[in-house]
């Protein structure tokens, strides 16, 4: 049964050719061309048009990616300049707080030293005092017993 429809379209398919064959010469001779031809060379210029499209957009994103890459490059360069600056601050401060102990320290040994340095004065002084009281103590005892 679809052999016998086949053939019917197969024939009209064929005498359409055959009728718009004269009409296509004509065309040809005025200088137009076969529509289909035309919009053959439509799509094409469609298609090349949609390329061009599709390149400018490839285009713009690539260079929409390089700058977020840039961005990105640039914010971890600035965080690690950041981190380098507070590594060297807080050295700093430690060199400084270090500087202010090591100050402390030898100051509490300066008062150290005078505290011993009055001691040993003060000892001293006392020691003089004893042998100043016992000489006297002497020279009492020689005049009471000669005297």
């Amino acid at each position: 049964m679809t052999a016998l429809i086949s053939v019917p379209k197969t024939v009209l398919g064929a005498s359409l050719k055959l009728a718009r064959m004269p009409v296509d010469v004509a065309r040809n001779a005025l200088g137009s061309s076969d529509p289909r031809v035309e919009r053959a060379e439509e799509e094409r210029e469609r298609a090349a048009q949609l390329r061009e499209q599709a390149e400018a957009r490839r285009a713009q994103a690539e260079k929409h990616r390089r700058e977020r890459e840039a961005e990105a490059k640039r914010a971890e360069a600035e965080k690690k300049e950041k981190a380098r600056k507070s590594a060297a601050k807080a050295k700093r401060s430690a060199a400084k707080a270090e500087k202010s102990a090591q100050l402390a320290k030898l100051e509490a040994k300066e008062e150290s030293l005078e505290a011993k340095a009055k001691a040993a004065a003060s000892e001293r002084q006392a020691k003089k005092i004893e042998r100043a009281a016992e000489a006297t103590k002497e020279k009492r005892k020689d005049r009471n017993g000669t005297g």
